[in-house]
């Protein structure tokens, strides 16, 4: 029994190594079958176009990339300065933003006119009318994508015409003075944060406006000139003529 069960085995084997050779020799002439189809492809279409077809095929397999588009940020344009207070009704805004995009003029928060960028960035709005008291002006930029930009720098400008208070308290008009008299105290009052000058020459005033300095005079009739100027640049003008004996 022994040897029968060897038999068996050895039989069993030999069957076993004979369908491995025949898959091997299967593939075997698989492999052959492609190199002789891939030679031919060669000769009949050439490597390079091969090479396209094989490329072609693989981007099918690879899916397409999504574009993204990232928004390109508009920048803030920059104002110009401006004065702080005026006494003209109209004022020209200038400043610079980027190449060709549109800028808005914003007064007292209303958006009132719209100029392009020139190729140095620079804009010019002439002739803003202004309205008595505050103004507050700024600009937004935007493309042609409708992307905007943030305000620009703000400027606040008063607009004032009223000329300022002033009073001459001494000397009065026609007043004379004689010998030790010279020199005179001239005084008054003027609105608080003016410019006083007497003569051509600033005198400091206190906060509340009042001046006083001392003037020398000249024999004869002279002629005092007190001139008031508020930031807006209005002028008031007192003129007051004296007489001086030596």
């Amino acid at each position: 029994f022994e040897s029968d069960r060897r038999l068996n085995m050895a039989v069993k084997k030999t069957r076993l190594q004979r369908k491995k050779e025949k898959e091997s020799l299967k593939q075997a002439w698989g492999y052959l079958v492609l190199i002789l189809a891939l030679l031919w492809l060669i000769v009949k279409l050439g490597l390079p176009a091969l090479v396209k077809m094989s490329t072609f095929i693989g981007n099918l397999r690879q899916p397409e990339p999504i574009e993204q588009t990232a928004a390109t940020p508009v920048l803030p344009p920059r104002l110009e300065a401006l004065p702080a207070d005026t006494n003209k009704a109209q004022l020209n805004v200038a400043g610079y933003s980027q190449e060709g995009t549109t800028v808005k003029l914003y007064l007292r928060g209303l958006s009132v006119t719209e100029t392009i960028a020139d190729k140095e960035g620079r804009f010019v709005f002439s002739d803003v009318n202004l309205r008595v008291g505050e103004n507050e002006i700024y600009t937004v930029a935007g493309d042609d994508k409708g992307n905007t930009s943030d305000r620009s720098n703000v400027f606040v400008v008063s607009f004032d015409q009223s000329a300022p208070q002033l009073t001459v308290e001494t000397p009065s008009e026609s007043d004379r003075f004689f010998d030790n008299d010279n020199p005179i105290t001239v005084a008054g009052q003027a609105e608080a944060e003016v410019t006083v000058k007497i003569n051509g020459r600033i005198v400091k005033a206190g906060d509340d406006g009042s001046f006083t300095t001392q003037l020398t005079l000249e024999e004869g009739d002279n002629q005092i000139e007190v001139l008031a100027v508020d930031r807006a640049e209005n002028e008031t003008v007192k003129l007051v003529t004296v007489n001086y004996t030596p």
